[in-house]
């Protein structure tokens, strides 16, 4: 364990190999997996901004990196009382995850990425720089989340938003083709007809991505969806 000038207070449990640069701040309970990197100014653990907060934690997978001045808060008595993070997950400078949260495997937030209370980010989700996520969103698997976008919405997996307030704007085909999924057409396809209401064909289910969307869709959820961009 590597360890300069941080403050560490309360339960923290840190498996090695971690690396904790000067001026990171971590307040427990925190439970990390090996493979922490945390940067100068950055806040893991800090409690929940809500008026509410009582106890709460923070646990977070292998190999995560909180960047310079980025903030990752512990759950609170109002949600699940925990806060998690996947494996692998990037938090850059200045981006915030707010109490309850729940970011899956191999999620990027970028420079200055807000995400709000008890919004769920599932894996291989990019949120761009300076994005902002509403409380109780959930952003699919695979979603990119363009840069400046403001979203109230709930993001289908593998699909594009943008703008104040976000909508649909298209497919990620660059996190499809990194997830090893190629056709890209055949789920633009079944994302045009779902969002429309019709019923998506056998010839275009069976895919991960397509099912993805499906269950997504089909799930309860306290936000709506975004709307689909014009064209």
């Amino acid at each position: 364990m590597t360890v300069g000038a941080a403050r560490i207070g309360g339960d923290v449990r840190l498996a090695e190999p971690c690396t904790l640069y000067g001026g990171a701040v971590l307040e427990g309970p925190i439970d990390a997996g090996p493979g922490l990197t945390v940067f100068p100014g950055a806040m893991l653990g800090g409690a929940a901004q809500h008026r509410r907060q009582g106890p709460g934690s923070l646990v977070m997978g292998r190999d995560c990196v909180i960047r310079e001045c980025a903030t990752v808060h512990r759950g609170s008595v109002v949600g699940t009382g925990v806060t998690r993070l996947g494996d692998r997950v990037l938090v850059m400078a200045y981006a915030h995850i707010g109490h309850d949260g729940e970011v899956g495997d191999d999620v990027v937030l970028a420079n200055g990425a807000q995400v709000g209370g008890h919004a769920r980010i599932g894996e291989r989700a990019v949120l761009s720089a300076r994005c902002a996520i509403h409380q109780f969103v959930t952003i699919g698997r695979g979603a990119m989340v363009a840069a400046g976008a403001m979203v109230s919405g709930d993001v289908p997996p593998w699909t594009t938003v943008a703008g104040d307030r976000a909508r649909i704007i298209g497919v990620n085909a660059v996190g499809l083709r990194a997830a090893g999924h190629e056709d890209a057409a055949a789920f633009r396809r079944a994302l045009r007809l779902a969002l429309s209401g019709a019923s998506v064909p056998e010839d275009l289910r069976g895919s991960a991505p397509v099912e993805d969307l499906l269950a997504f869709l089909a799930a309860d959820r306290q936000r709506p969806i975004c709307p689909r961009g014009r064209g």
